[in-house]
């Protein structure tokens, strides 16, 4: 019989094999913004511990370009320039 994966495996196996935007992996795993992130927090910890690195890539505006200097794990509501609520990211992949 195969061993199941757990959750926070099943999150390391997709950020590993591709960069994912924190809204659409929250959406394919179907979890809470708490939950994932703290997941990702852990996943985070962890992968340091292994000699691979988690990387988050800031949320930026879609509608000014406007970067994000924070690098939160979920996206923030709106733009502080433009007050756009268009916000792409952040992102997380795991790299070796």
């Amino acid at each position: 019989m195969a061993k199941k994966s757990t959750r926070r495996q099943e999150i390391v196996e997709l950020i590993t094999a591709e960069e994912w935007r924190f809204d659409d992996l929250r959406r394919e795993l179907g979890l809470t913004v708490k939950v994932l992130e703290e997941d990702l927090h852990h996943i985070g910890r962890s992968t340091r511990a292994t000699g691979m690195k988690f990387v988050v890539r800031s949320a930026s505006c879609i509608g000014c370009g406007f970067i994000f200097s924070r690098k939160a794990l979920h996206p923030p509501g709106r733009c502080p320039k433009c007050k756009d609520r268009r916000i792409d990211g952040p992102h997380v992949k795991i790299t070796s």
